[in-house]
């Protein structure tokens, strides 16, 4: 039998996420042909609000990614970049060998392309932190508000009947049980071990390994550096972190919008609530580029917290993963292939 192409087995995961994406669309069919009802009837002005918001996404993302960068790249490139990186995302860790390629190309070293990435995504995630912080503290009074109750506010009882279902009252069931699943963490820690002495083993032995730990080190500190260098300049400082801050909040515009396109009649801080509570759970399903896990997770927490119908939830998960991810494929394949084409990554 012929091996698989080392393309299609990083592929595989995008494809496995595809494949029970489309199983819970069947099972949820009824709901699945609601929203698209519904999403096919919205009201195009809000619909054209969406898109601006979607717009307006692009040139901050090409700001924060060159404040980040300590000398001076070609905008069109950068531009180019950032609409190739969700289209190469959906094979996984593509996008970060993308923009570290990218960042080599312009004349940076390894640990500089490395510390300029690693800038980005601490602005990020310091901007984001607070903000995911208090939607988490307003979602139980939004919930509150709509009558809606969480998916997980009876889990422990439905576990605990689960487990009754499954055991009963024979301890030899439970006894293999337990055994099944020490088996099982057993197989998975040794599969670890496993793979980790096969990665030393490859770079030199475990003998080497102290000196390529003080290597690290010593790439760390001058990372470190690149990073407080370039964070420090105040035009590269203010666009990394302004731009940081307006990117969440002009995904919430959108669904916002999405949401009064199709007859939600929600609220702006609502939808800050509901929008970043998604995007702090959507890692909780790990797929590439968030591919599905956003969906589900955007309909379910407008279903639980916000409390709309299953139906119209999907409708505003689809319509807004479609103007900001989906239907910027085809354009971020484009741009990819002018990077290419120019050598630039």
């Amino acid at each position: 039998m012929a091996a698989v192409p080392a393309a299609a087995r990083k592929a595989l995961p995008t494809v496995g996420s595809t494949v029970l994406v489309a199983g819970a669309a069947v099972w949820q069919r009824d709901a699945v042909l609601t929203g698209v009802h519904a999403l096919m009837g919205a009201d195009p002005r809000w619909l054209v609000v969406a898109g601006l918001a979607t717009l307006a996404l692009w040139p901050t993302s090409v700001f924060m990614l060159r404040g980040s960068i300590p000398s001076r790249t070609d905008a069109r490139q950068l531009f180019a970049l950032q609409l190739a990186v969700p289209a190469i995302g959906l094979v996984p860790a593509a996008s970060l060998l993308l923009r570290l390629r990218f960042l080599r190309r312009t004349g940076l070293s390894h640990t500089g392309a490395m510390a300029s990435m690693a800038l980005m995504g601490f602005a990020a995630l310091m901007v984001r932190v607070p903000l995911v912080i208090i939607a988490a503290l307003a979602a139980p009074s939004l919930m509150s508000r709509h009558g809606a109750e969480p998916p997980w506010h009876d889990l422990g009882g439905r576990a605990s009947a689960g487990w009754h279902h499954l055991v009963g009252e024979n301890p030899w069931r439970t006894a293999g049980i337990m055994i099944i699943a020490v088996a099982v963490a057993a197989a998975v820690v040794a599969a670890i071990v496993v793979g980790l002495n096969r990665r030393v083993q490859g770079e030199g032995g475990w003998r080497r390994l102290p000196a390529r730990i003080r290597h690290a080190r010593s790439d760390a500190e001058v990372a470190w550096k690149s990073v407080a260098a370039t964070a420090v300049r105040p035009r590269r400082a203010a666009a990394l972190w302004i731009c940081a801050l307006l990117q969440p909040l002009l995904m919430v515009v959108a669904l916002w919008a999405v949401l009064h396109a199709v007859g939600a009649d929600l609220s702006l801080p609502d939808t800050f609530v509901v929008e970043l509570v998604t995007v702090a759970l959507a890692p909780l399903l790990p797929s590439p580029n968030g591919v599905a896990t956003k969906e589900i997770t955007i309909a379910a927490g407008l279903t639980a917290v916000a409390g709309l119908t299953a139906g119209v939830a999907v409708g505003v998960a689809l319509g807004y993963r479609l103007l900001t991810f989906w239907c910027q494929i085809p354009l971020g394949l484009a741009s990819f292939a002018y990077l290419n084409h120019r050598r630039a990554i």
